[in-house]
């Protein structure tokens, strides 16, 4: 019976990088991420910039933070959030403009096997 081997610490890693982007699986998220690539927003201005429910971002913000993808500051009763580490957003501006080429190269060859 072969015996289950100890993860190794390259295993790991890439164990807590798919956790890590199960964490940016989400539209929202994404959606936030692009807001705050400008620099740090409150709560309010996200909400008005995503259309995302106050309720509903405050439970995205949490889940990047926890990540350590957002931090947070706070200025008297205000919390302002930013991205802490720009590195991030441009990992998921290459994921989607990789998306978009390849969309673009899946309908070119749609439309010229369209009779």
């Amino acid at each position: 019976m072969p015996t289950k081997r100890a993860p190794d610490a390259e295993e790991e890693l890439y164990h807590i990088q798919a956790e890590f982007c199960k964490g940016l699986a989400h539209p929202k998220r994404l959606l936030v991420l692009s807001a705050l690539k400008e620099g740090e927003k409150t709560v309010n201005e996200l909400a008005a910039a995503t259309g995302i429910r106050q309720s509903n971002l405050s439970q995205h913000l949490a889940i990047l933070r926890q990540l350590g993808i957002l931090a947070k500051r706070r200025d008297g009763p205000k919390i302002y959030y930013s991205i802490a580490d720009l590195r991030v957003v441009e990992a998921c501006e290459l994921v989607r403009e990789t998306i978009r080429e390849h969309l673009q190269r899946t309908n070119q060859l749609l439309r010229v096997a369209q009779p």
